[in-house]
């Protein structure tokens, strides 16, 4: 039995590694390359030529029902999920996973599902850590996880994330990647080797507590206090392969810890530049009142809304100032 089934996921800084990827495998290659980048849904992809550039196989941009079909690259859409299973591709417009759609966690963890120990999973140059769960899903299942080497890799985070996670069995520099798929993908595997390495316990959601709250048991998992970024409803704490911690709501928008920690820091700020926003519009409306008293003589009356804009636009100044002095540090 053959790993016939290579999946491949990144973010920022994975273009250029999954060039030279595509430029090392062999034309005759006897597996399906699926690949999964971060691209905004707006974003208008050259993915597909960029790679049919780069190397002998023919990469594609595959619709639902598709086969997965040995010898072809298959390329995500932009703003769209890819995963497979039994009958081929899924190309779905479904809840953003760790913010993203399209998700290299939807991708491996389909891949895992449907095809257990034939899959390599491969991760790229990214930040967070979207792909690290469903690396651990792949080789749970039996395959095989190769991981960019962090000093490799332009962006860290996701490759440090999936090694720390997934404990994958390749760490490896970008130019070395392409030729250790295919040799994995060309050795044959005894079936006893492959059902050894798939005899672990299947991935299942630990950790469902009971508990007097409404909704408590809509879905699985620890109801939490937190709610989703995406759709305000509430979140669940789910248990994985291995302990791995996801934050999901009923919607099915889910999160790994670094990515709600992330996407939760960002909706802090935009709600402190709305506090700014309000206050100076506060400002502004209290010096038109203010201009509108003193033409009406009323001079009481501007005096107050003269005090108030003065409130306001200190107000809005000392937010202000904390957001710049905020970014300055990051900086």
């Amino acid at each position: 039995m053959q790993r016939d089934i290579v999946v491949i996921g990144g973010s920022a800084g994975a273009l250029e590694p999954l060039r030279r990827i595509a430029s090392e495998l062999p034309p005759d290659l006897p597996a399906a390359v699926v690949v999964c980048l971060h691209i905004a849904a707006t974003a208008k992809s050259a993915l597909t030529a960029i790679l049919n550039r780069s190397g002998a196989l023919q990469a594609v941009r595959p619709r639902t029902g598709d086969p997965v079909t040995p010898g072809y690259i298959y390329v995500a859409t932009p703003g769209h999920h890819i995963a497979v299973d039994g009958s081929g591709f899924r190309i779905t417009t479904g809840p953003r996973v760790n913010g993203s759609r399209p998700a290299v966690d939807v991708l491996f963890r389909s891949a895992a599902a449907a095809f257990g120990p034939r899959v390599v999973g491969v991760v790229l140059s990214g930040g967070l850590d979207d792909g690290s769960n469903g690396l651990v899903a792949i080789r749970a299942a039996g395959g095989v996880g190769i991981v960019q080497s962090p000093d490799d890799a332009l962006i860290d985070s996701m490759p440090r994330n999936a090694i720390e996670v997934a404990e994958p069995e390749h760490v490896l520099k970008s130019d070395q990647i392409g030729a250790t798929i295919a040799r994995i993908v060309l050795e044959l595997q005894k079936p006893q080797e492959l059902a050894a390495a798939a005899s672990g316990p299947a991935e299942e959601i630990k950790g469902g507590v009971e508990m007097e709250v409404v909704g408590a048991r809509d879905t699985p998992g620890q109801v939490t206090g937190i709610t989703c970024p995406d759709c305000h409803g509430s979140i669940w704490l789910q248990l994985g392969q291995g302990g791995q911690v996801t934050y999901a709501c009923r919607i099915g928008h889910s999160y790994s810890p670094e990515s709600m920690f992330e996407v939760q820091a960002e909706n802090v700020e935009n709600a402190l530049w709305a506090g700014v926003r309000s206050l100076e519009e506060q400002a502004a409306l209290a010096a038109s009142l203010a201009s509108r008293a003193t033409k009406l003589g009323d001079a009481q009356a501007a005096d107050g809304y003269e005090i108030r804009r003065q409130g306001a636009e200190e107000n809005a100044e000392t937010l202000r100032s904390l957001l710049l002095d905020g970014a300055d540090d990051v900086a």
